[in-house]
């Protein structure tokens, strides 16, 4: 027997409706972002590779730092709930 959500998540955009895992997937598929979100997850990806040292990790470091601050400001700007 499948295990289902009790108060699933579902984005509509006309005739298509998908399914949400979650708040921020309610949000991401809501406002179109997938694309966006892929794009920054191949850059990551790409940017991680290139990591062979240890002065590259620091200064990666706080680039991811200063980008996921800017990315929770936004999120808690979006949703309030998470302040």
């Amino acid at each position: 027997m499948k295990n289902k959500t009790k108060n699933p998540l579902y984005v509509v955009k006309g005739n298509d409706v998908q399914e949400a895992s979650g708040v921020f997937d309610l949000v991401i598929k809501n406002l179109g972002l997938e694309p966006v979100i892929l794009f920054i997850q191949s850059m990551l990806k790409l940017l991680l590779e290139q990591i062979k040292s240890y002065p590259t990790f620091i200064a990666m470091k706080a680039f991811l730092d200063e980008f996921f601050e800017k990315y929770l400001s936004a999120l808690k700007k979006i949703i309030p709930q998470l302040a």
